[in-house]
């Protein structure tokens, strides 16, 4: 007798696992390709500027190391045009006697002025160049210089004050008056007068 042996008939699940396994191969062989030309693709480059996560921030610049104290003052001889002496030191020192008033400001006295050039030397910018008014704010340790001068015409008398930056060399401030010459002393305090306005904004602008 003849026995014929029958194979197994595959089942449902396992024909649609094997057909699903298949397709999955099929779909990744596709899809990995594509996947790998898109991670090495040159990327495009961005207007934003990101900062790195691991890069230290640059330090502060600190600002210039401001002064501190009085600002010092140096009055130099008022220097007459016309030749007439007669008023040049008598309005420096009342101009000195008005400053040394202020708290805010220090006079350094014109005896301490030690360089190579006359006084009336200085009263001419021109000729003074920014190292040398260095060297008198360093000698005298004077920030400010207060440069004046005096001019008659006839009957009237014209007197001016500029307090001069030592260092840039940049007129801070100036007083102008005049008066009748016959009257020098009305003058000097009319001049005084207007220092006196001239000096909270003088020491403020450089003690801010």
């Amino acid at each position: 007798m003849l026995h014929v042996t029958e194979a197994p008939v595959p089942t449902v699940r396992g024909g649609l696992a094997r057909t699903t396994g298949t397709a999955l191969l099929v779909a990744l062989g596709l899809a990995l390709p594509a996947l790998t030309a898109y991670l090495i693709r040159p990327q495009p480059r961005s207007h934003v500027s990101e900062s790195s996560p691991t890069s230290t921030p640059a330090p502060a610049v600190s600002p210039p190391h401001a002064r501190t104290g009085p600002v010092s003052i140096c009055v130099l001889k008022f220097r007459e045009v016309n030749e007439d002496t007669s008023l040049e030191l008598a309005l420096a020192e009342a101009v000195i006697t008005d400053i040394g008033a202020h708290p805010g400001l220090r006079i350094v006295e014109r005896e301490q002025l030690d360089l190579p050039m006359k006084e009336q030397d200085f009263h001419q910018s021109d000729r003074v160049d920014p190292e040398t008014r260095a060297q008198l704010g360093r000698l005298i340790g004077a920030e400010v210089v207060v440069l004046g001068s005096i001019q008659r015409a006839g009957p009237r008398l014209r007197v001016a004050a500029r307090f001069v930056h030592v260092e840039t060399g940049e007129v801070l401030d100036t007083a102008r008056v005049e008066g009748p010459a016959q009257q020098p002393f009305e003058v000097q305090d009319a001049l005084t007068t207007r220092v006196r306005t001239l000096l909270p904004a003088l020491s403020a602008r450089l003690r801010p």
